[in-house]
C-alpha cells in the first residue's frame, strides 16, 4: 500500500506464543495481548493512535518515541511475511485543544507476523 502524505510510520512485530497473539510497536514500546488476532491488530492501531493523539494535543511530541529494546528490532529485522497498512489517526484528544495543533492524520503501519510457535 502506498504512504499517504502526512502519515506517521510505525513497524508492528506480531506473533502468537501459548495461544494469544502479542503486538509490539517498536518506535513506541508498547505491547499488546489478545487470542484473537484481528484484536490485537485493532487493540495495537487504536494505542498508536492514542499514543500520537495525546503527545501532539499536550505539544509533547519530544517525548513520543521510546524505541523497544534491541532483541525486538532484531526479531523484526528476521521476519519475512511483511506487508504495509495505512490506517486513519481516529478524532481525539487533539480535537479538544484551541488552536487545533497539527495531528498526522494517516497511521502507516508497516506490520511483520512472525511465523506461529516462535518464543519471545
Amino acid at each position: 500500500m502506498v504512504a499517504r502524505r502526512g502519515a506517521m510510520s510505525f513497524s508492528i512485530l506480531l506473533k502468537e506464543i501459548d495461544g494469544f497473539f502479542i503486538a509490539h510497536c517498536l518506535e513506541l514500546d508498547i505491547v499488546t495481548t489478545h487470542k484473537n488476532i484481528e484484536q490485537v491488530r485493532t487493540d495495537i492501531l487504536d494505542l498508536i493512535s492514542a499514543q500520537v493523539d495525546y503527545a501532539f494535543s499536550k505539544d509533547n511530541i519530544n517525548h513520543l518515541y521510546h524505541p523497544a529494546p534491541p532483541e525486538i528490532w532484531e526479531e523484526f529485522s528476521r521476519c519475512k511475511e511483511e506487508h504495509e497498512e495505512t490506517y486513519p489517526i481516529k478524532p481525539g484528544f487533539a480535537q479538544t485543544i484551541e488552536p487545533v495543533p497539527f495531528v498526522p492524520p494517516w497511521i502507516t503501519a508497516r506490520t511483520c507476523m512472525m511465523g506461529r510457535g516462535h518464543g519471545v
